[in-house]
């Protein structure tokens, strides 16, 4: 029972995190851009700033996934 509920959690885990990177992607891709735009500055701080915020979340769940992972495999063991 406890190894199915970890199972659930870990791919929970992984799709947040590839979420978490597919927005990283979306946001860089919208940084290469600024420069063109009038108000580049102060969307320049809202993007580092959500990027900030999106790298502590995927490093977050990147601990998870490998806490997640070393766990069902110990209970293999």
């Amino acid at each position: 029972m406890i190894t199915r509920s970890m199972k659930r959690r870990l791919l929970r885990a992984r799709i947040t995190l590839n979420q978490t990177v597919q927005k990283i992607l979306e946001i860089n891709k919208k940084k290469k851009t600024l420069p063109y735009r009038i108000d580049a500055r102060h969307e320049a701080q809202e993007i580092s700033e959500e990027l900030r915020v999106l790298n502590r979340i995927a490093e977050h769940q990147a601990k998870l996934i490998k806490h997640y992972e070393t766990t069902l495999s110990t209970e293999r063991s």
